[in-house]
């Protein structure tokens, strides 16, 4: 199973997280998404081209993405991290081949 690493404090914003997506997802390699770096931004477009990877029996980590905190949405970036938290947990839920886990730092220890 292949395993892909999100650490949310690499981000400066959602944005950078998006962009983050779509390259390790390889979307340019994929024909209806190649002109998509960002996904516009978009969660509707993101559930689309989860889609498109749904066979690919990926483990999505999710570091440092306090669930607790991304939920009470005290600024614009936790709204929108919220949304693609809830886009992604769908996802495993629909596609079970595809896992997704959440670790904070100091869970490696």
């Amino acid at each position: 199973m292949k395993e892909i690493i999100f650490d949310k404090n690499k981000y400066s914003s959602y944005k950078d997280f998006y962009s983050q997506i779509y390259k390790d997802l390889e979307g340019e390699k994929i024909p209806d998404w190649e002109d998509y770096d960002d996904l516009h931004y978009n969660a509707g477009l993101l559930d689309e081209f989860l889609w498109y990877c749904h066979n690919d029996n990926i483990k999505y980590i999710f570091v440092n993405f306090d669930k607790e905190k991304i939920k009470l949405q005290k600024n614009y970036d936790d709204y929108e991290y919220s949304i693609v938290l809830k886009v992604f947990e769908r996802f495993v839920k629909q596609y079970p081949n595809n896992t997704l886990e959440f670790k904070m730092d100091e869970d490696k220890k």
